[in-house]
């Protein structure tokens, strides 16, 4: 595995390392170092969002919404900047449960490679912001199968599995929806909220999505 480093302000590890303005205390936010206009920042985040719909409409996990906050998440103590909203019951297979988890980080990751826009303070800051996904990850691992999940070099047990191997997955599935991910991304920013039903239409995907409310309108 390549190098991963573990960030000084919690337990948390990052395959880039901590911008030296985060831990002298110079930055006050995570997004300084996107250095974002407002308007490429939305589209970041509705490409997390949409990278973990597609794969739960292509894994049959049905979504009620998905959509992307005014402020960007600007505005603290007004939880998440973006989301995408589950609902029903299923049941998938805890690997695809797991690409699903990561997709929004590796969607978004490769969003800014594909532009250009590719740093490794801003690969880290994405990282950052994927913590509660990790988490996810973490839980069903230790759940389903009683197995921890690592990071970095050597960290890692027996029984256990490593994140790079969940982002490899979540790479593969993704590399096979990408052009979905691109449209429904563009719509959420468009949008700003979607449906279940409406997102699938807008990627493209209304023969394997599940909606919610199977009556509800599709916005063109």
């Amino acid at each position: 595995m390549s190098e991963w480093f573990l960030n000084s302000d919690r337990p948390l590890y990052t395959r880039q390392p901590e911008p030296r303005d985060w831990w002298t205390g110079v930055a006050e936010s995570l997004y300084s170092f996107l250095d974002f206009s407002d308007a490429m920042l939305r589209r970041s985040l509705a490409v997390h969002e949409a990278g973990h719909a597609v794969l739960n409409m292509a894994f049959g996990i049905p979504i009620a919404e998905i959509g992307v906050r005014d402020d960007l998440g600007k505005v603290p103590g007004d939880g998440f900047a973006a989301w995408v909203r589950t609902c029903g019951n299923w049941s998938v297979p805890y690997v695809r449960y797991l690409a699903m988890c990561a997709a929004g980080e590796r969607a978004q990751e490769r969003w800014m490679r594909e532009l250009g826009l590719w740093t490794p303070e801003r690969a880290w800051v994405v990282e950052r912001c994927a913590s509660s996904d990790r988490e996810l990850i973490a839980d069903s691992l230790r759940t389903a199968r009683g197995m921890e999940l690592h990071f970095g070099d050597g960290n890692g047990t027996a029984g256990g599995m490593h994140y790079a191997t969940v982002q490899a997955v979540a790479d593969a599935a993704l590399a096979h929806l990408w052009d979905r991910v691109l449209r429904l991304a563009a719509a959420v920013d468009e949008h700003g909220h979607l449906t279940g039903l409406q997102a699938a239409h807008h990627a493209d995907m209304t023969g394997v999505a599940i909606p919610c409310d199977e009556h509800e309108a599709v916005a063109a």
